[in-house]
């Protein structure tokens, strides 16, 4: 949320809190770089398991899951620098036996499964482990592993020979003509080295629906809702449910993008948190999705988007909703909100710590001089850069307390205006670009009296999206029509209009 104009006096920069700051980027730090996307790749990578019948795992074998996954990580690591007869390779594979006997001795056989960066012990989510073991998640899946259960009846023979596959990498498995002819070759009778198997995500390109959109987006407003009620009991939300309701809107920004924008003009002055927060995480990703179609990326940049201001939580409502100019302690107060935001969210298991750096650095600014300071001065991460130019537009273009919500075509003027200063200048550029100097769902004049309802914005055009016209020159209503401006040449745009004076509901008509 920008406060810029809420404090109504010189922004003076506060010390931050560089410990905790330090101690956060230290969490940071263990999330490893986003891994590369395979040409082509769009499809969602799912373990090939039948969940129905996963065993339910206690919590003392949850966590010796590590155990498991640190052995095997080190057997990994020995084969490539010995052959596999190697003692150094084979006492890792006793270790790993080892390590599952415990379950085997306890009536469990070892379920692993390797998913959109994530291990789950059957389905039970390692969230630690998750990010401790990230390097091992993405070896797996880019060998085209999905899962891996080592049943009870295996032996150090057997389990070499697995290991044997594991060890390797894509290009090896291909030669030996793919992963299951591996597990073919090897006789592997207690061991089951499952594929991935591809499928398509929610919606696509042609058959997603607006209705998908919809329930994609209430699912971020009501998560917020939830984190706001629980965290004033003092409980936290499931981080399994923060990466399930951003996974909904990453699939939805990727295949169905268009209806996700229509979206963002979304307000609730009384909710105004919520809808910001779900707007923000919606405009970051569409704008990152121009950058990358990663989607390890892309989730640790909705994560953060979408918890940025989660810190206000913690601000007293008196101060967020001052309608005045604040006092300097005022201000101090809500100038802590990214450092109380990130520590907040740093004590929520399984959430990538990526996220951190998104929810400390949001109000940082391109140039560093926003808050909290930072020592010495650094530049802000890509994923910052690009939560702070969604987060400017939205608070820009809605009601606050304090300010009346500029038009459109205005807030875009200021973006650009922001360039260099605040905001990064090839972002703004690409988010100009993306939404269009008038963005989905702004009420507009037409060149010749007409307004219309912005409908989509040009992939060629910024001045010329398609616009739904729903009333002549004179101001009455008529049947909606569409036009594309990018044909239709003789027909501009002359700005925007706020709807409210017109008595206009844009969801009338979108």
């Amino acid at each position: 949320m920008t406060d810029e104009n809420h404090n109504g006096f010189d922004d003076e920069l506060l010390p931050a809190e560089e410990a905790t700051i330090a101690e956060i980027e230290a969490a940071a730090a263990r999330a490893a770089a986003p891994a590369e996307a395979a040409p082509g790749q769009a499809p969602a990578a799912v373990p090939d398991l039948e969940p129905s019948g996963a065993t339910r795992y206690s919590q003392m074998q949850l966590r010796r899951a590590r155990d498991v996954l640190t052995r095997m990580y080190a057997v990994r690591r020995a084969a490539r620098f010995y052959p596999m007869e190697h003692p150094a390779v084979g006492e890792g594979v006793s270790a790993l036996l080892a390590a599952s006997a415990t379950y085997h001795a306890e009536g469990v056989d070892v379920e692993l499964a390797f998913f959109e960066g994530e291990i789950l012990l059957g389905e039970q989510l390692l969230a630690e482990e998750s990010v401790l073991f990230d390097q091992l998640v993405r070896d797996m899946t880019g060998m085209g592993v999905g899962s891996l259960v080592i049943r009870r009846g295996t032996d150090v023979a057997e389990l070499g020979r697995a290991m044997e596959i594991l060890a390797g990498d894509a290009a090896e498995i291909e030669k030996r003509g793919g992963l299951e002819h591996s597990v073919q070759m090897m006789g592997l009778r207690h061991i089951d080295i499952g594929a991935v198997r591809v499928v398509e995500r929610v919606g696509s390109t042609t058959s997603g629906t607006a209705e998908e959109a919809k329930a994609s987006y209430g699912g971020a407003v009501s998560l917020m809702r939830e984190i706001d009620r629980l965290l004033r009991v003092n409980r936290t939300v499931s981080s399994a449910k923060v990466k399930g309701v951003v996974r909904s809107l990453v699939d939805n920004v990727l295949t169905n993008r268009y209806a996700m924008l229509q979206l963002t003009g979304l307000k609730n002055y009384d909710e105004y948190t919520f809808y910001h927060s779900a707007n923000v995480a919606l405009l970051s990703l569409a704008l990152g999705s121009m950058i990358t179609s990663d989607y390890r990326f892309l989730s640790s940049l909705g994560v953060g988007a979408l918890l940025h201001d989660i810190g206000k939580l913690s601000v007293d409502l008196e101060i967020l909703n001052k309608p005045g100019a604040l006092t300097p302690d005022e201000w101090s107060n809500v100038r802590q909100h990214p450092i109380h935001g990130a520590e907040m969210v740093s004590l929520l298991p399984g959430v990538d710590k990526a996220a951190l750096v998104v929810i400390l650095e949001h109000h940082m600014r391109f140039d560093g001089t926003g808050y909290p300071t930072r020592t010495p001065l650094r530049k802000q991460h890509l994923a910052s850069r690009i939560v702070a130019v969604a987060d400017s537009y939205d608070a820009m273009t809605s009601r606050r307390s304090y300010s009346a919500a500029r038009v459109q075509d205005e807030a875009m003027s200021l973006l650009a205006k922001s360039c260099g200063s605040s905001l990064d200048p090839v972002l703004v550029r690409m988010f100009i670009r993306l939404m269009g100097v008038y963005p989905p769902r702004s009420a507009v004049r037409l060149s010749g009296g007409e307004i219309g309802i912005v409908m989509q914005p040009s992939p060629i055009d910024p001045l010329r999206p398609v616009v739904r016209v729903i009333a002549t020159p004179a101001g009455d209503f008529m049947e909606p029509v569409d036009i594309d401006l990018t044909v239709e040449t003789g027909v501009s745009i002359r700005g925007c209009l706020d709807p409210k004076l017109l008595n206009i509901e844009v969801d009338d008509y979108v």
